[in-house]
């Protein structure tokens, strides 16, 4: 028996950055919404105790690949001694500021919960999550959410528009640990930009305000990653000059994407992009 789940990829609609909490990560208030990018994730039973992970992509058949970190993990704390085939088809650019690796993650923990029949709740599947990484948890209900505390306060938004967008992604990747530390060392020269609380923002989707969602796009992170990276701002402006309502870095990047107002719009753009740059993706929210 196989089990085939799609594993979204994600947007940072908006992101304020705080101070380091106890452990070393930061306290954060983000408004996260899922995106009709998707890596396919393939579960099977197989005999012995083995995890085993298949993938298109070499680079992530390792010990630090989050799926198999997941299945560890679970096997460990409940005693199971069942294997399990993992097949990654991975569509996500990696490093990417999409979630791809932690969106993996959680549709493990989603999968094995139900082929092992370990019947974990929710609240037990998110506690797992934020023991594998601080975006696992968000993945979990599989909704837009309002994302507090280091990760792992996830309030899903019930009510939600759904947005056409353009996604462009340079072809390399940023770390997201030199991010926060580059954030942390330059926070005090920053501009000082009013921006919409998290909180706020999520009224916005609740009320499907497309164009006060637009508006208020916001990234803490965008200042010290289009610094170092010039092409940041490029494909910004290119989906503004290209019909976006607005547009913004996700994530710790580079990863930027772009609001439209139709299908028709994001799709004039997707062809003048194209061919720019080495992954440009049309897509919605989802």
């Amino acid at each position: 028996m196989a089990m085939i789940l799609k594993s979204h990829a994600k947007i940072n609609l908006t992101l304020h950055i705080g101070r380091k909490a106890k452990g070393g990560l930061h306290q954060i208030e983000s408004v996260m919404h899922p995106i009709d990018l998707y890596d396919n994730l393939m579960f099977e039973k197989m005999e012995g105790d083995e995890v085993v992970v298949h993938s298109n992509n070499t680079s992530i058949l390792n010990k630090d690949n989050l799926a198999y970190k997941a299945a560890m993990m679970l096997k460990k704390k409940h005693g199971i001694r069942s294997g399990v085939r993992i097949t990654i088809e991975k569509n996500i650019p990696l490093g990417a500021g999409l979630g791809g690796g932690s969106s993996n993650a959680a549709m493990a923990l989603i999968a094995l919960n139900s082929l092992w029949k370990l019947r974990l709740d929710q609240k037990k599947l998110m506690h797992a999550a934020f023991e594998l990484g601080s975006d696992v948890p968000f993945f979990i209900p599989g909704k837009p959410a309002l994302v507090e505390g280091v990760g792992e306060k996830v309030k899903p938004i019930t009510s939600y528009p759904k947005i056409n967008a353009v996604i462009i992604n340079p072809g390399f990747q940023v770390s997201t640990k030199w991010a926060y530390d580059a954030f942390d060392k330059h926070r005090k020269r920053m501009p000082k930009k009013k921006a919409m609380s998290a909180r706020a923002y999520a009224k916005l989707v609740q009320k499907k305000d497309i164009n006060g969602m637009a508006d208020n796009l916001h990234n803490d992170f965008t200042e010290v990653v289009a610094k170092r990276y010039k092409i940041v701002r490029e494909m910004t402006g290119l989906l503004n000059k290209y019909g976006a309502l607005n547009s913004c870095l996700s994530g710790s990047g580079p990863t930027v994407y772009g609001l439209f107002s139709s299908i028709y719009t994001a799709r004039e753009a997707y062809f003048k992009l194209k061919d720019i740059y080495p992954f440009v993706y049309l897509t919605k929210t989802v």
